[in-house]
Order: C-alpha cells, then sequence, then structure tokens
C-alpha cells in the first residue's frame, strides 16, 4: 500500500543503519574541509599545551599577554576587490599600497 519502492529503500536504510559503513559509502571518508579543521584543532590544542608548560617559566609582561591572541588580516583586505586591485595597481613610486584616506 506504501509508495512502489518505498519499502527497498528503507530495507537498504534498515541494513546500513545495523550494519554499519557499507563498501560503497563515502560518506565516512576524510574531506578537504575536514582535515583543515581537524589540522586546526591539533594546531590549537598544541598551542594550548605548549603555553600552559611554558607560562610558570615567563615572566610578568609575558604571563599577562595570554593564549587568546589572534592574527588579524590588514583592513586593507577587506576592500571589495575591484576597489583593491586599483590601489594595487595605481603607480605611487614605491611598489607599496599608498595610504588609504
Amino acid at each position: 500500500m506504501g509508495i512502489e519502492g518505498n519499502e527497498t529503500a528503507d530495507e537498504l536504510a534498515d541494513a546500513g543503519a545495523n550494519e554499519g559503513r557499507m563498501d560503497d559509502d563515502r560518506s565516512a571518508e576524510p574531506t578537504i574541509s575536514g582535515i583543515g579543521t581537524t589540522a586546526r584543532a591539533l594546531a590549537n590544542a598544541a598551542t594550548s599545551d605548549w603555553w600552559s608548560r611554558c607560562l610558570t617559566g615567563l615572566s610578568a609582561s609575558y604571563r599577562k599577554w595570554g593564549l587568546g591572541y589572534s592574527i588579524a588580516e590588514p583592513p586593507e583586505l577587506r576592500l571589495p576587490r575591484t576597489l583593491l586591485h586599483r590601489l594595487l595597481a595605481a603607480p605611487n613610486g614605491s611598489w607599496r599600497l599608498r595610504a588609504i584616506p
């Protein structure tokens, strides 16, 4: 009485849920994004561990820095790409990004 083919799909879904990963299942393979996320998490954990080990030997001026630093992008990179291109390509005599008013 159900939709034709739905019973087969239900059986396959139940088999996949009960048996775990099937041979042709690619969903469990790592992705580039997942690898990057894992690498960043491992790097953050290693940095945090290193900081906690070194914290006691640091002077007070270094200790007050804390670990929560972040590297921010320059504000120039937040400009629209067309404007950034014009600023970089504009002749200013020094091959550097000229001051943005």
